[in-house]
């Protein structure tokens, strides 16, 4: 293992429940342009991108969980990113999470 790679094991032993935050941002940081091209396809355009980036390092940062996997650390902050890129898109509704079509009872699905 480099160096990097062992310094960064090290941060992530120290504590089991809770992310590092610099551990944090520094996996944030890594998810940036992912988290852009997601942002721009939600939002249908990169006009409000950054402001989507900046909701979701202010929702996900508050109390970040740790995550053993980077695919799940990635999954999770997308999930964060796409809840309030959604709001945006909705006009600043306060959203908390996607309900899917198969989450809704019957009675509740639209039609097609």
């Amino acid at each position: 293992m480099g160096s990097n790679a062992e310094s960064l094991q090290t941060i992530l032993n120290m504590n089991n429940e809770q992310e590092n935050p610099a551990v944090f941002a520094f996996r944030f940081s890594c998810c940036h342009q992912l988290l852009h091209f997601i942002a721009c396809r939600v939002l249908g355009g990169p006009e409000h991108a950054n402001a989507a980036i900046e909701n979701c390092w202010l929702t996900a940062s508050r109390n970040p969980p740790r995550f053993e996997y980077e695919g799940a650390f990635r999954s999770w902050l997308v999930r964060v990113l796409i809840d309030g890129a959604l709001a945006i898109r909705l006009g600043g509704e306060e959203r908390t999470s996607i309900v899917s079509e198969r989450e809704l009872p019957s009675t509740q699905r639209r039609p097609f």
